[in-house]
């Protein structure tokens, strides 16, 4: 009951991100269904029983009259601000488009098939696009490059940049805009993806420095020699993360970096357990693994841990992963050059 509970709970989540109710409650002030609803644009009916579900679950605060509810500021700041620095809200909206890939899965389990980007929902891609560039505006330009000696001062005066499984476009956007000199391009296996990075880059006023383009396999368009390559959170979804890595170090300068954020787990999976492992493996199962299979290496979300990758960066010509930072208690960030 527990667990059904919390799958309820997060839909409930899911639903209190995209209508703005969590918006409507963050000054914290006690609010009838009816006040939330005229500051959301929602029905009040509505609302109540979703007030209702989230304060038998603790997220809100239920008056003794049990007609108006409260959003503590804690959770406000999880919850109801996508600017705060805390905010994990979307991340409950990526459980509805997962959960309606359950039947398509299925069907991958009974024939060893795979599925390709294009069989997901949009939704699933709207929730990473909102999560990720809340961590990107927040830690890659300030936090990330100068961990890396150097870089910035490279990319000031001008150098060519490259990210994998570009997403929505918002790294390559951020980079292009504080380092005007440099020429920037981002390849994604997804259209949806690529059409939505090539509006960003417009929304950023940086088009003319950036290139997006559909790739067929994570690595394709990666030609010419860089001084940064991106892949964050993405590589464990390649059919061939081997091949991946030794396109990688064929595309580095001498003094270029990879930049690789991968999922911060264990080579022995006794030691993968707990809410965190649980949700990441879930995720796995109904996307990361239908994704790269057919390939040689179905690496799945866990699938990547630093003994892993050290092993693939010795034999694709990298040095061993450098862990740089660990920003979130899902990511480990590494860093990696052409092994000399």
């Amino acid at each position: 009951m527990a667990d059904l509970s919390r799958a309820m709970v997060t839909l409930s989540c899911a639903l209190g991100d995209r209508l703005g109710l969590f918006a409507a409650m963050a000054d914290g002030a006690a609010r009838s269904a009816d006040d939330i609803a005229g500051r959301a644009g929602a029905d009040p009916r509505y609302v109540r029983e979703w007030a209702r579900t989230l304060a038998a679950g603790g997220y809100l605060e239920m008056e003794p009259s049990g007609e108006a509810f409260r959003l503590p500021p804690a959770y406000a700041a999880l919850l109801a601000d996508p600017g705060s620095p805390f905010y994990v809200g979307g991340i409950a909206r990526l459980v509805p488009p997962l959960a309606a890939m359950v039947g398509p899965v299925a069907d991958c389990f009974r024939t060893g098939a795979g599925l390709t980007p294009g069989d997901y929902p949009p939704e699933m891609y709207e929730a990473t696009w909102r999560m990720s560039a809340k961590w990107l505006r927040a830690m890659l330009l300030d936090q990330w490059l100068p961990l890396v000696p150097g870089l910035d001062e490279r990319l000031s005066a001008g150098a060519r940049v490259a990210h994998l499984a570009c997403g929505s476009g918002t790294a390559l956007a951020l980079l292009a805009r504080r380092f005007p000199a440099s020429r920037f391009v981002g390849v994604d296996r997804h259209e949806l993806n690529v059409e939505r990075a090539r509006r960003e880059a417009a929304d950023f006023g940086v088009a003319d420095r950036v290139t997006f383009t559909r790739v067929a396999e994570f690595a394709d368009g990666l030609s010419g020699h860089h001084e940064l390559i991106m892949a964050f959170d993405s590589l464990h979804l390649a059919a061939d993360p081997a091949d991946v890595l030794r396109r990688v170090a064929g595309a580095l300068t001498p003094t270029g970096v990879f930049l690789l954020l991968e999922t911060q787990c264990s080579t022995d999976p006794r030691e993968n357990v707990g809410d965190v492992a649980a949700f990441l493996y879930g995720t796995s199962t109904l996307y990361s693994v239908p994704l790269s299979t057919p390939g040689p290496v179905v690496a799945g979300m866990l699938g990547l841990p630093q003994p892993v990758l050290t092993g693939m960066c010795a034999d694709a010509g990298l040095t061993a992963p450098q862990r740089i930072a660990a920003p979130t208690p899902f990511n480990v960030l590494y860093q990696m050059r052409r092994a000399s």
